[in-house]
């Protein structure tokens, strides 16, 4: 899936892969691969790095917001310094997870593209083969309630129109809340 109406012709070949798919589909194997098409230049970031200490998962989930944020942050950051590509490696199940991404794109110019994995296991939402290939030992009944909250639509602008949950999710204080307070401000 590849979606270019990102309406920004300035983009100066900056580029942005948003990666989306569920635990096991292929991801960050997409993800390598976009790397090696652009000669080993570009950055991949994913909330997953965060909980990654000595080189052994240490995932907490009381500190998924604090993964979220500081990826984002790195997000900002690589755009700034012009990275590109730039590549989230992240589930984005719903288009709200996504949106702090494609506003950080379109603040520093970024042509957007989002991209999900070809493998059939992800194409057929087999939750058993996708649990078996997760590196992070997600369950078949996890992976099943994520695929049952799956977004289809995922164009650039039903993101944009997207709103997060009510609940204190991770986007307290986020990039997006401080985008949007800056663009009020103009």
């Amino acid at each position: 899936m590849t979606d270019n109406n990102n309406n920004n012709n300035n983009s100066n070949d900056k580029i942005m892969y948003i990666l989306r798919g569920l635990p096991g589909s292929g991801k960050s194997t997409l993800a390598k691969s976009i790397i090696k098409e652009n000669n080993g230049k570009g950055i991949i970031l994913s909330t997953d790095n965060y909980f990654i200490v000595n080189g052994k998962d240490q995932y907490d989930p009381t500190k998924i917001g604090e993964a979220h944020q500081s990826n984002q942050n790195k997000c900002k950051e690589k755009c700034e310094q012009g990275i590109s590509p730039i590549i989230i490696d992240n589930t984005n199940i719903k288009r709200w997870e996504a949106k702090p991404y494609v506003e950080i794109a379109l603040e520093y110019n970024y042509k957007i593209e989002i991209r999900e994995p070809d493998t059939p296991w992800f194409k057929e939402r087999n939750a058993k083969r996708l649990a078996k290939k997760s590196i992070h030992n997600v369950t078949i009944k996890k992976i099943t309630g994520m695929i049952s909250k799956w977004d289809e639509d995922f164009s650039i602008e039903s993101i944009l129109k997207e709103k997060p949950p009510n609940r204190n999710h991770y986007n307290n204080n986020s990039i997006t809340n401080k985008f949007n307070k800056k663009k009020l401000n103009k």
